[in-house]
């Protein structure tokens, strides 16, 4: 009984030395704020208020969010007018490169004058931005352009319809309590995130067949209504939308790059963009072009799988100087 009791305390030492150190290392590895809900409406959520962060799993990049738990280099009172708004998903939000190379950031070095902020927020595809779409030009009321960032495109006609009528599902946040608490240790954090990212790309792999076969058929008239909608929403504040669309690279066995977008559906988007006075920047073509010029891809880290995964430095370049550009030529 003796050496049973002497082995599990040993064991039990043992675990917790390694679960100290482990923490210890994930300070610096992956120090996540934990997100929480908004009660604006401009995103589901955002994260913790003036919180340092640091992530090592796509780059290396480290800073603190702001006031509004954004990752902005400046803080938001409402007393500022905001003249460039950008909103987005995990791109946008920019965990992965420093503040001062994010997209918001560089745009807004571009321009010199302009106050540009960025809400973009992991998870906050076309579909969610859409349906926040209407409380954030209520709050920041941005008087020249509004950048909605998306990867994806391809809806059913019950996403884009929930889309219209504002009732896509919120996504959640358990800030609170024993989840909350547990959240906070950044060990368990970082071990929970590889769970489920592991359980989504099964399930992603399963469901391919059916994932293209529901997005086949596309309801151009649900685009229609739902572009409609978020150009007149924009107006209101004396605003134009931008739509910037980007895709990852592939790289063929020649050593050329091609975008894995599906083209034709795009071109019929830009088409019904230019209908509703929405201008739409499709980053393919910049992106091929720069990948020609120097070999450089705008997806994709040191410590990731070529070409995957979210937007570098040299991607939020491009989009930046892309978006300078078009303003320039609608000034």
């Amino acid at each position: 009984m003796k050496k049973i009791m002497s082995w599990l305390f040993k064991a039990m030492a043992g675990g917790l030395i390694a679960f100290v150190g482990l923490t210890g290392f994930c300070f610096i590895y992956y120090n996540m704020p934990v997100h929480q809900e908004t009660f604006d409406g401009a995103t589901d959520y955002s994260w913790e208020y003036s919180k340092f962060y640091s992530k090592a799993t796509e780059g290396f990049a480290w800073g603190r969010t702001n006031n509004e738990g954004y990752l902005n280099p400046m803080d938001y009172t409402g007393d500022e007018e905001i003249d460039i708004l950008v909103m987005g998903s995990s791109h946008m939000e920019a965990y992965q490169v420093s503040l001062e190379e994010s997209t918001a950031a560089q745009l807004g070095k571009l321009l010199g004058d302009d106050t540009v902020y960025n809400i973009g927020v992991s998870g906050h595809d076309f579909l969610v931005c859409a349906d926040n779409f209407s409380a954030a030009m209520e709050k920041y009321k941005p008087k020249k352009y509004v950048l909605l960032e998306t990867s994806g495109l391809s809806f059913t006609d019950e996403e884009l319809a929930s889309a219209i009528n504002e009732t896509v599902p919120d996504i959640p946040s358990h800030s609170g309590g024993i989840v909350g608490m547990l959240q906070k240790n950044q060990f368990l954090r970082l071990f929970y995130t590889q769970v489920q990212s592991f359980r989504r790309n099964t399930a992603a792999s399963g469901d391919s067949g059916k994932s293209a076969a529901a997005t086949a058929e596309r309801n151009f008239e649900l685009y229609d209504a739902l572009l409609a909608k978020l150009a007149n929403t924009v107006s209101e504040s004396g605003a134009q939308l931008i739509i910037v669309y980007h895709s990852n690279l592939k790289i063929n066995e020649d050593g050329s790059a091609v975008c894995l977008g599906d083209h034709e559906f795009l071109a019929k988007f830009a088409d019904l963009c230019e209908k509703n006075r929405v201008l739409f920047l499709d980053m393919s073509d910049a992106f091929i072009r720069k990948y020609e010029e120097t070999h450089i891809l705008p997806h994709g880290f040191w410590n990731t799988s070529v070409g995957s995964g979210h937007l570098n430095r040299y991607g939020h370049e491009m989009i930046a100087c892309a978006a300078y550009d078009l303003m320039e030529e609608n000034a």
